[in-house]
């Protein structure tokens, strides 16, 4: 059986190593002349810079897929520092409590906003509907300082997004799920370890890691093998009686099966012809622009600055950033020794237009805020910007009905398993695709 997939980001990359080890014959069409999709690595100068996701939450299942692909060798750990995530609030960053442990000493939420916590398990409001977007959720659940100074940063650093314009059921569908069920969002997550228990599913801890190269060196080896047809434009795809032509720019393919594991702004072009209400769904979809500004600083320079994962700043703040990572904290490897790296993101639904600027004033305005706000002395020994024109697919209420037309259009022998249906992370992209090698 032949099988055309369309895409050769991490979704597809997985789907078609999985599937050609059920011995199926499979073809990766690519667009680009280099695989990879959103995980972009470069080096220069012994540094490692990370374009796309710095880390990656697994779990013993991923490093089974790793392992797999004969890269666990080169699979590094982050730091124990990682777990200590900032977020900024009257100018200056503060650590956000981990857990139970250290949530009552941990001055960052007001003792009103720890009672609306704490009592949360107890307050039965009515359920969320279906278009009930991510801010007004939680605004009903908790209060307005959880909304301002957790779920905005919180929202910002996953989605790149606005919490008053996601879907709650699209982008936290286990929240959704645990009000519907149980009333309560608590009361739905001790009751779900409980099943998962009383059912032998084990609760694992998803650990932060990347590789010792970068995460595109992962990419590099797992290209390596499957069959992947580079610089291929889907022009587009047509269902015959028995099987599927795909029509490219200089060549036409025909294959039994297709997987779509391509990115939402291509796909729609080449859907319109198979599956017209769907692509028109998918033109409501917006992704906004950022901009990854890399910082390379002495470490003298940094000593001053907080020890953690990185820091998120609330709109309320009025920053240039949206948050930074910093980098050389949670991998040590990603400088030479003498030097330290930050990350930082400009743009998403935050501050669109700040993608606008030139190079000279992105670099500025980030070495300006990271003095500020990290404390730091004197300047960037190097900078580097990255634009990504069209980052994350905003989990609206218009992606709900894009998934409720898929579904509705279903074709026999057409698959998908994309970043823009079932989650965003990287992780969430490779349960997908395992699953849909399973299916198929």
């Amino acid at each position: 059986m032949k099988i055309g997939i369309v895409g050769g980001g991490i979704s597809g990359l997985t789907a078609a190593f999985y599937l050609q080890k059920k011995g199926y014959d499979c073809t990766v069409l690519e667009k680009n002349n280099v695989a990879g999709g959103c995980i972009s690595t470069e080096q220069k100068d012994g540094r490692i810079y990370e374009n796309g996701p710095n880390s990656l939450l697994f779990t013993s299942k991923h490093l089974k897929f790793i392992e797999e692909v004969g890269f666990l060798d080169e699979l590094i750990e982050a730091e124990a520092v990682n777990k200590d995530r900032f977020i900024l609030k009257n100018g200056k960053y503060h650590v956000l409590p981990s857990g139970p442990q250290n949530f009552f000493s941990n001055k960052f939420f007001s003792g009103k906003t720890k009672w609306k916590i704490i009592t949360e398990y107890f307050r039965k409001n009515q359920a969320a509907s279906d278009k009930e977007t991510v801010y007004d959720f939680f605004l009903r659940r908790f209060n307005k300082e959880i909304c301002d100074y957790a779920l905005d940063p919180f929202v910002s650093g996953i989605y790149a997004g606005d919490p008053k314009k996601l879907a709650i059921k699209a982008s936290f569908p286990s929240l959704y799920e645990a009000e519907h069920k149980h009333g309560s969002i608590i009361k739905g997550m001790i009751k779900k370890r409980k099943e998962n228990k009383e059912n032998g599913v084990p609760t694992e801890r998803r650990t932060a890691y990347s590789f010792k190269e970068g995460n595109f060196s992962f990419i590099k080896k797992l290209a390596d093998q499957v069959n992947i047809k580079s610089s291929f434009t889907v022009k587009n795809i047509l269902k015959e009686e028995q099987y599927f032509t795909i029509e490219g720019e200089s060549e036409t393919l025909q294959f039994d099966h297709v997987v779509i594991a391509s990115d939402i702004y291509s796909s729609s072009s080449f859907l319109k012809g198979l599956l017209p209400t769907v692509a028109n769904k998918i033109e409501n979809i917006v992704a906004p622009p950022m901009c990854v500004v890399h910082s390379v600083y002495s470490k003298d320079a940094v000593k001053n600055a907080p020890i953690g994962f990185g820091g998120l700043n609330p709109r309320l703040e009025k920053t240039f950033t949206a948050g930074s990572i910093w980098t050389s904290c949670i991998f040590p490897n990603r400088t030479p020794q003498g030097e330290a790296m930050i990350t930082s993101f400009v743009g998403g639904m935050q501050n669109p237009e700040k993608t606008n600027l030139s190079e000279d004033e992105l670099k500025e305005g980030v070495a300006h805020e990271l003095n500020s706000t990290l404390n730091i002395e004197g300047q960037p020994i190097y900078q580097k910007v990255f634009k990504w024109e069209k980052a994350i697919p905003q989990y609206s209420y218009d992606i709900v009905e894009l998934w409720e037309e898929m579904n509705k259009n279903e074709i026999d022998g057409l698959h998908f398993t994309t970043n823009w249906k079932g989650g965003i992370a990287v992780p969430e992209c490779i349960d997908q695709a395992i699953a849909l090698s399973e299916n198929i």
